[in-house]
């Protein structure tokens, strides 16, 4: 029995903008003033800010941050 060719059509390179279904903030004010809020209605919550370098608006993050030591 002969073996089926089974390759992938090929996918040009598309760089992931991770930001385009999040909420975006023109400046970190507004990002952390949301973040308090939500925290303030989720207790056990805990969020942080950070500004894209795609979009170069502020997210919210529920990811921990790294610290410079690790």
């Amino acid at each position: 029995m002969p073996r089926q060719n089974n390759t992938q059509k090929h996918q040009p390179f598309r760089l992931a903008r991770n930001c385009e279904d999040k909420r975006r903030f023109r400046s970190e004010k507004d990002a952390l003033e949301t973040a308090e809020h939500q925290m303030l209605i989720n207790p056990g919550l805990e969020l942080g800010v950070y500004k894209c370098h795609f979009c170069s608006n502020w997210h919210l993050t529920s990811q921990a941050k790294r610290s410079n030591n690790s």
